[in-house]
């Protein structure tokens, strides 16, 4: 069986696949980490969580965690 995984857009670049994690590098640079899951029928599912590695935007280091529509975000700046 082969698992076809659509997740790249233009100018992004699949840089590392380890255990059920895919890294993309995009194309402004960010990185995003995706997590690759099984369900119960076996059948293969892209976790809607995922890991964006950005720039700083400013001179502190920041983790924050914001809904896909950015209206709520929670985080340690």
């Amino acid at each position: 069986m082969k698992v076809k995984i659509e997740i790249l857009e233009q100018g992004d670049e699949a840089i590392g696949f380890y255990e059920n994690k895919i890294a993309i590098k995009k194309k402004s640079g960010d990185l995003e980490i995706f997590t690759l899951t099984y369900d119960e029928n076996q059948i293969p599912r892209i976790d809607e969580r995922s890991v964006l590695i950005t720039f700083k935007s400013g001179k502190s280091v920041k983790a924050s965690i914001a809904d896909d529509d950015s209206n709520f975000e929670v985080g340690s700046f």
